[in-house]
Order: C-alpha cells, then sequence, then structure tokens
C-alpha cells in the first residue's frame, strides 16, 4: 500500500474554503496518512476567500504534493479561446472545461516523472481530465460524485430534473466515462440511484457509496455549559434553492405557542443565488429579529469552535421531491457532538439517518407545523436537560472510510 501514488485531481480542495474543498481535504489527509502518495491538483479561484475564508494551517495537506492550477473567471475572449483550445484537446466542451486544460498539462508533466496507480478526481471540470488522461496513459480511474453529474440535471429547484435534456457533447461525455472509469463513489445510496437513472452505461456493480469523512481528531470535544438560551445554529450556505422562508415560518408559529422561550438561533455563513436583503426582510416581517443573528462566514476550523458553543446545529435542505444530498455540516456537526436539526425533504438521505437516530429533530421542509412542533420538542428537552443520545457513527469514521478506499485501490 505505502508505495501506490495517487493522482487526486479535485478543483476544489486547496486551499481550504467551502463545503466540496473540506471533503475532498479530508480524504487527501486520510490517504496520505495511510501512507498513499498523493500529488493533489487544485485551483485556485480568485475572489473566493471573499465568501469563503481559507484555513490557513496544513493539518490536510503536510503530507500531499500540491499544484496549483489558476482559473480565469473573467468573460473575455481569452476564456473563449481557452475553451476552444479545450475542445480540440477533449473532444468536449461544456461552460468552466478551461480549467481541465491546464490541469491536463500538468498532470502530464507529473506522469513523466511518476508512476500513478490510480487517478482519483472529485468534481467538475476534473472527470474530463481524468477521462483523458487514464485512455491515454493505461491508469485506472475512480471518479467520485458528491453531487449530480451537470447541473442542470440537479434535482429541482437546482437542476430540472434527472431526466432534463442535455447536449450531444455532454451525452458522449457521460458514455465515455462510464465506459471509462474502474468505480464510481458515492456519498449517499440516494445519489447513487438518482445518477444511475441517467448516467447511460454506469453499472450498479462498480458504484461504491462512501460518506463524508467524520475527522475525529480535527477537534477536540467541548462540552457546553448548561444556560437559560437555547442556541441553535446554521453553519453554510443559504438561498434561493436552500430558502430559509418557511423554516422562519415555522419558527414564527413556534414563538406564538411559547411567547416566553429563551431562544436564539445564529446564521454563519453566505446567502447564495438571491439577495441577502430578502432574508433579512422575512426575518423582520416575521418579528423574528430578536431572536436571530446572522454572522459573517469564517474558515472551516474556526467555524468547528463557533459550532461548539451551541446546543443544537440546524440543517436547512432545499425543497426537493428526494433528498439525494448529504450535506458535508452533518459529519461536522457529529463530530461536534451536538444535536442535530434538520429540515428536510421527507424522503431522503437525512430523513434516513434521523430514522437511524444520528439526527436528534425532523421535519419537513415543506410543512411549517412539523417545523414548530419540532421547536417544540427541542425547547422541552432543553428545559428538561434531556442528554445528548448515543450515536453510531462509525459509517463515518476514518476507519471505515478508508477501509473502503482500500478495497477500491489495492
Amino acid at each position: 500500500m505505502k508505495d501506490k501514488r495517487i493522482l487526486f485531481i479535485a478543483p476544489s480542495s486547496y486551499p481550504i474554503f467551502g463545503a466540496e474543498a473540506n471533503v475532498n481535504a479530508k480524504v487527501i489527509k486520510v490517504l496520505s496518512d495511510a501512507g498513499y502518495m498523493v500529488d493533489v491538483i487544485s485551483r485556485i479561484q480568485k475572489g473566493m476567500e471573499k465568501a469563503y475564508p481559507l484555513s490557513k494551517d496544513d493539518f490536510f495537506f503536510g503530507k500531499s504534493s500540491i499544484n496549483l492550477i489558476p482559473l480565469n473567471t473573467g468573460k473575455n475572449l481569452k476564456t473563449i479561446l481557452n475553451h476552444l483550445i479545450s475542445f480540440l484537446k477533449f473532444g468536449y466542451i461544456y461552460k468552466g472545461i478551461d480549467w481541465a486544460y491546464f490541469a491536463a498539462i500538468r498532470c502530464e508533466e507529473l506522469i513523466k516523472q511518476h508512476h500513478y496507480d490510480y487517478i482519483l478526481t472529485k468534481n467538475e471540470p476534473s472527470e474530463v481530465v481524468g477521462l483523458y488522461l487514464s485512455k491515454k496513459y493505461n491508469i485506472k480511474w475512480i471518479p467520485t460524485w458528491n453531487d449530480p453529474y451537470i447541473w442542470n440535471k440537479y434535482p429541482k429547484p437546482y437542476g430540472r430534473g434527472w431526466n432534463a435534456g442535455i447536449s450531444f457533447f455532454r451525452k458522449r461525455l457521460i458514455n465515455n466515462i462510464c465506459k471509462q472509469a474502474s468505480s464510481h463513489i458515492f456519498p449517499s445510496e440516494q445519489l447513487k440511484q438518482y445518477m444511475l437513472r441517467y448516467m447511460t452505461g454506469m453499472k450498479e456493480e462498480t458504484c461504491v457509496v462512501i460518506p463524508h469523512l467524520l475527522l475525529q481528531n480535527t477537534h477536540k470535544f467541548q462540552p457546553k455549559e448548561k444556560a437559560d438560551v437555547l442556541k441553535i445554529i446554521h453553519a453554510g450556505e443559504l438561498g434561493k434553492e436552500r430558502n430559509p422562508e418557511t423554516f422562519l415560518q415555522g419558527m414564527e408559529y413556534f414563538i406564538r405557542q411559547m411567547p416566553g422561550a429563551k431562544i436564539e438561533v445564529i446564521f454563519l455563513g453566505t446567502y447564495v443565488r438571491q439577495r441577502i436583503d430578502y432574508f433579512h426582510q422575512l426575518i423582520e416581517e416575521k418579528n423574528l429579529s430578536p431572536y436571530i443573528k446572522v454572522l459573517n462566514p469564517v474558515s472551516y476550523t474556526e467555524s468547528l469552535d463557533v459550532v461548539c458553543q451551541h446546543d443544537v446545529c440546524l440543517i436547512i435542505e432545499a425543497s426537493c421531491e428526494e433528498g439525494v444530498f448529504l450535506p458535508s455540516k452533518v459529519v461536522d456537526y457529529l463530530q461536534c457532538e451536538r444535536k442535530i436539526f434538520s429540515v428536510s425533504p421527507s424522503k431522503g438521505v437525512l430523513k434516513d439517518l434521523y430514522t437511524k437516530g444520528l439526527i436528534d429533530y425532523f421535519a419537513d421542509v415543506n410543512n411549517p407545523e412539523e417545523i414548530a412542533n419540532a421547536f417544540l420538542f427541542m425547547y422541552n428537552d432543553f428545559v428538561n436537560n434531556t442528554a445528548l443520545k448515543e450515536k453510531d457513527i462509525s459509517f463515518f469514521t476514518e476507519e471505515c472510510v478508508l477501509k473502503s478506499y482500500e478495497e477500491l485501490l489495492n
């Protein structure tokens, strides 16, 4: 195992900003700590650090070789030419594929220097690089699909559903991906089944579910002292799809039932694809300003400290027909050993985790009455000082996740 070398192509990994980078950085650390030689190909995108503060320590990357490929984000002639050059090299074209061309150049330089046993790819457009290198150099390739492939095939309201139409080039790309990849990794069974509907040629026996990783040694458990205010935190993105309106409506109903309730809800993160003014307006309209604070995002490691200052951790998902996503914040919340309140689709990944006892409180994202009832249960537990129940987190641990990777890489 220790002499195996991996070309790890993950545009979002280093530096760490945002959920995707957090997820990928953990895998890099676990593999490199286990003795694999990992060469990382990542992307630095100007301006992202304004939305997502960077985690500046090298805890995740101390044993890895980092290769940063810049991305030109402007809408200009240079971007157009880079897309055309990418088309000539790969035979495919879509918005954002231009980074793949420059990443492939660096990868081929590394392939001349080292023998690689595996290529792992993590998010668009890395799948184009993985496909190209795997075919040209006969290296085993394992793509990870942390989210549905192709934005417009995301579930509504993100996209238009799994059966949405796509271009000829994307259809051909999907077909060739499924022919070339030796295995596929998904963080949840639901996402695997969702993508099997449209990934032409993908065989279920080549698909493996490996969840997001819970690294217990990234943060020491900090018991929270009992206080007279129930403190709830949402850490992460909200916005157009993860619309908090129904959650706020449910919270409003709860306050009407329990006008003397002492609660505080913190929103720590960014608001995307919708004006933040809309969020503040909702809070004002529902007379929730005395109970809600909106804070600017902090780095990943700092966010864990903030989470540990609260009693309950909140997840608000989009109003999808089925929840196929495993939000990375689930494992962060489990790591911090806090109770979890999920406002999610009535069918999906998080509802299953609630049934298994990993999530403490659950409400349908479309049902404000359910949300209010969940608040009531939560508040009664808080007043009665109900202890956090023991949870079986073995599926998410380093040992379990590493074992799954080792089975693929041996």
